[in-house]
């Protein structure tokens, strides 16, 4: 058989001759001992190089041999960052593969990946890839820098895929400039101080090696006129009525700092390279206002809860921040905090009516006697592992970032006795978000005011998105949710129905009913419920939703939310699954072309208050994006009348969580005996926004109707 093989190979050798010259040797054979390589692509074509674009991807190998033990050896082991394969050694014939990374770099980069036998190579195969087109971004404002007139050192980032180099324009700057230390990504500066009466500026240059690519920004000093000491106090109002732009008054600020850093309950900010989640928010407030800051380094971000700093305001900037729509100053300098000194706690403005929150941009609230309107798992419901934790998803996941609630947030909607609602608001990175589960009664919430600006609904008036301005509250420490007593004593509503949660059901389930009141859930194109974690698009199945059922506690030696979280029973909620939204032809009780989730056999019967339903849902990046509630009398009822506009489901890969929402529902629904709901899939388009697709899964978890007595 193996000379059978030996002569195969070298048919195929001689086949290869003609192109043998540029692709090396096919086959090689060693006369004296008899022995053989021959490698071939999967045509049964020779090959020994190997050519990729940068997206990178695989290639298979089926090699014949009588060497007996053979390895599969690099060259060079920094080949290994981007050369993989598999297996890494055999016996004699055998199929492998090679997998060649993406290459975000700007270089071409060449390999050899070697057979081995007793420590020498037999046979070589050659791989190339070409490089990605050259980027360099420079994390510096459009404006340039403004440094101290008493002399700064500053450091930009770089981000590149070519290495790159930093010089001044015009090399008489480096009288008072010097271009400083620096590292694979970042770049140091060393101004000197203005001793003259004049400002100067300096125009700096960061450049990749051998191209046209460049970033250039200016360096701007003030002359001692503008230094701190010449500079006049305002208020944080005043400084804010100077409105968007370049600060040319010599002012300083001085606040308390109502933020904890400790804790990073902040807007979401990344990396300039959209990786991790950078800590460089700060809150102070005085006595007009609140400011929020964000630190051009967050290693700068070093003042802490209820001290009062001083901040020098010449040169900043007062920017419009994109996903709030609310005014911050950005990129402040590390110099720019004059002092910092031990101060009393901020005494929070009380509040007990949720619609007055824009009173109060970036200024510390209490909210008195208000509810979680939906009380599911802790103060922050996402996946908590690793791969997902304050890491910015790809461009499917962000796709529709425009009504998701970012990566790592996650909001709770509060209710106050008048039936006013808003979000309240933690990170991933909150260092208390286990440790209790949200609490069911009323009680009072302090936080510091923030704005939204995105686009959860549609108004109807056309198919334009268009982001809406909302309000919401973020707290500090665990201990700013207080005074909430037991339900039956302090609850604002009461539940008039609930599904869920369930428990882990290994068998098939008949249909999922209300735990409170009169219901149950189903979906249009099945009622029967699979007991695992995937299904068909005749079938509803169970599958988990990213919400602790239980208090957890923190492991310092370990860094460890414990018990650890993941899919497993006790750690997150069973929620419900579906899939073939659109154009199913097994639906039922639906005569539209989307599916729908339907909630059947529901009462109100002797509750006459503001009836709302609260729920928690998403899709996945193929599951659908539109949905619209509508209730009707029965579930095959021809007619039904929407409640409300369209709203959207967010991608629960983007969020990484199981989002609330929150309809008060019409008024011709109190006290009303027998009646249907159900949320139903209203276009072709998926939660990556990609059009003429919505063949995804959708899942739904808690529901919960509920009254508040006006």
């Amino acid at each position: 058989m193996k000379t059978m093989i030996a002569r195969l190979c070298a048919f195929a050798a001689a086949a290869a001759a003609v192109v043998s010259a540029a692709l090396g040797t096919s086959c090689e054979k060693d006369e004296t001992q008899e022995k053989y390589v021959c490698i071939l692509d999967n045509d049964r074509n020779g090959i020994r190089e190997v050519s990729f674009d940068t997206a990178g991807g695989t290639q298979d190998f089926l090699m014949y041999s009588n060497y007996g033990s053979w390895k599969l050896v690099p060259t060079y082991e920094e080949d290994l960052e981007w050369l993989s394969f598999w297996p890494t050694e055999g016996v004699g014939d055998a199929r492998f593969s090679a997998m060649v990374a993406k290459n975000k770099t700007a270089y071409q980069r060449h390999g050899t990946l070697n057979v081995v036998v007793d420590g020498e190579p037999v046979a070589t195969i050659r791989f190339s890839q070409t490089g990605a087109e050259p980027t360099l971004t420079v994390n510096v404002k459009e404006s340039g820098r403004t440094v101290s007139a008493k002399g700064e050192t500053f450091t930009v980032g770089v981000e590149a895929n070519i290495d790159w180099v930093a010089e001044l324009v015009d090399p008489a700057d480096a009288s008072w400039i010097t271009v400083g230390e620096f590292t694979p990504t970042s770049q140091t500066f060393v101004c000197a101080a203005n001793p003259g009466s004049e400002p100067r500026e300096a125009r700096v240059r960061i450049a990749a090696y051998g191209t046209s690519v460049s970033c250039v920004f200016t360096v701007t000093q003030p002359d001692m006129s503008s230094a701190f000491e010449e500079a006049e106090k305002v208020s944080i109002a005043e400084l804010l009525a100077m409105g968007e732009g370049k600060i040319a008054r010599n002012v300083y600020v001085e606040g308390s700092v109502i933020s904890d850093r400790a804790t990073r309950n902040y807007p979401v900010a990344y990396s300039p390279g959209g990786g991790t989640h950078v800590n460089n928010t700060m809150f102070i407030q005085d006595e007009t206002a609140g400011l929020w800051i964000e630190f051009d380094d967050e290693v700068d971000n070093l003042y802490d809860l209820n001290q009062v700093v001083t901040v020098h305001m010449y040169g900043q900037h007062i920017e419009r921040d994109v996903y709030t729509n609310g005014l911050k100053i950005a990129g402040l300098s590390s110099t720019a905090v004059q002092s910092a000194a031990a101060g009393t706690p901020v005494e929070p403005v009380v509040i007990d009516d949720l619609t007055r929150l824009p009173e109060y941009e970036n200024r510390l609230v209490t909210l008195r006697n208000v509810e979680f309107a939906l009380p599911y798992g802790t103060l922050v419901n996402i996946n908590e592992g690793v791969t997902y934790l304050g890491i910015r998803q790809g461009a499917a996941y962000q796709a529709s970032a425009d009504y998701n609630d970012l990566t790592i947030e996650y909001g709770h909607y509060l209710r106050d006795a008048k039936g006013h609602t808003a979000k309240l608001y933690t990170t991933w990175s909150f260092t208390e978000r286990a440790l209790s589960m949200i609490p069911e009664g009323a009680g009072d919430v302090t936080g510091i005011v923030n704005k939204r600006y995105k686009c959860d609904m549609y108004d109807g008036r056309d198919e334009m998105r268009r982001p809406v301005e909302s309000w919401c509250v973020r707290i500090r420490r665990e201990s700013d949710v207080t005074n909430f007593e037991t339900p039956a004593a302090s609850r604002l509503s009461k539940t008039v129905m609930q599904i869920g949660p369930w428990t882990d059901n290994k068998g098939a389930m008949q249909t999922v009913t209300a735990s409170v009141g009169r219901g149950q859930l189903k979906h249009s194109v099945g009622v029967e419920v699979l007991g695992s974690t995937s299904g068909n698009t005749q079938q509803m199945y169970l599958a988990w939703a990213h919400a602790r059922c239980a208090p957890a506690t923190w492991d310092a030696e370990k860094s460890l939310w414990l018990p650890a979280y993941g899919n497993t029973k006790g750690v997150q909620y069973i929620a419900l699954m579906a899939q073939g939204w659109w154009k199913n032809t097994a639906a039922v009780h639906s005569d539209t072309e989307g599916c729908c989730w339907i909630l059947s056999d529901l009462t109100t019967k002797g509750f006459t208050g503001q009836i709302s339903l609260q729920f928690t849902a998403s899709s996945n990046t193929s599951g659908p994006m539109y949905f619209q509630m509508e209730w009707a009398e029965t579930d095959d009822a021809k007619t039904w009348t929407p409640i409300g506009n369209e709203y959207v489901a967010s991608n629960w890969h983007s969020c990484i969580a199981a989002p609330e929402y929150l309809f008060v529902l019409p008024d011709e629904l109190k006290d009303r005996e027998g009646f249907s709901i159900r949320l139903r899939a209203t276009r072709p388009r998926n939660a990556s926004d990609t059009e003429n697709s919505a063949s995804g899964t959708s899942r739904i978890g808690v529901v919960r109707m509920s009254c508040l007595d006006l």
